[in-house]
């Protein structure tokens, strides 16, 4: 299967993607991968295998988005990719997640998924993995400079705080999944009057890493961001602060830089 010129530039922008990156890739069959407590209740956590005529596509796309880092940051933060069919957890149906511990994504692909929306959840998990192991590195007083002085995101910290059982990000995915009998996609659906706010997404507001989740997404695998920071200046000062994290994780990591992966992008466009 042949890569879109797109994607396969992206691959060039640090190297594709080594043989023992390559091994962290992994398509399961069972919950065996998952942390004991996570298949425990109350997490109770389920998953259904990805379907096998799907297995190179989704490696290709995830091929691609780790080309976009440089090899010391995927060596030194990520040690393994699984992809799914499906995945619940507290019976909420999940589109990814990490496992803080192991420094280990865990993403669903399914047939009617665009490979934009599959890179950017890629991209989402993974500024956790990312955010929680250089939490030094994220200026959070000039990020909420981005907000209202009144807003408050539903969720404290940083880091997610969860109080009880679930999250505020799965109770809000729940509620959207029960109110429209979806999959809670539209919680992820750029909205221009939020980002009038600072919020390209109704799940940017759940909590400070949710939001920079979702704007770290957008910002590897969107080429419409930059209309969006020179539209919304909100926006714009939090993809700033972003980068300068990203920065300081490698200073190739530069506006330069994504604003490069946005050119491969558009001149890739028939």
């Amino acid at each position: 299967m042949r890569l879109p010129i797109c994607l396969f530039l992206s691959v060039l922008v640090f190297g594709a993607v080594n043989a023992q990156e390559k091994a962290t890739l992994s398509f399961p069959k069972t919950t065996a991968f998952l942390p004991r407590n996570w298949i425990e209740a109350p997490i109770l956590a389920e998953i259904e295998p990805i379907s096998p005529d799907l297995v190179e596509e989704a490696g290709e796309i995830i091929a691609v988005a780790l080309g976009k880092y440089p090899s010391e940051i995927r060596e030194r933060y990520l040690k393994g990719v699984h992809i799914v069919g499906s995945l619940r957890f507290h019976d909420v149906g999940y589109g990814g997640t990490y496992l803080a511990n192991g420094k280990q994504i865990v993403l669903v692909y399914r047939e009617f998924f665009d490979r934009q929306g599959f890179e950017q959840r890629f991209h989402h998990e993974f500024s956790s993995l990312l955010l929680k192991q250089n939490q030094r590195s994220f200026e959070e007083e000039r990020w909420l400079e981005a907000n209202d002085p009144e807003f408050q995101y539903r969720a404290g910290g940083v880091i997610e705080e969860q109080e009880g059982e679930r999250s505020e990000a799965t109770r809000v995915l729940a509620a959207e999944q029960k109110k429209t009998g979806g999959s809670g996609s539209s919680l992820l659906q750029l909205d221009p009057e939020l980002m009038k706010q600072g919020f390209l997404t109704p799940y940017n507001r759940v909590s400070i890493e949710q939001d920079f989740n979702e704007t770290a997404a957008h910002l590897f695998a969107n080429p419409d961001l930059w209309g969006f920071c020179e539209k919304y200046p909100r926006i714009d000062h939090k993809v700033d602060v972003l980068i300068d994290f990203y920065r300081r994780l490698d200073k190739r990591l530069d506006r330069l830089y994504f604003r490069r992966l946005t050119e491969n992008a558009i001149s890739a466009k028939p």
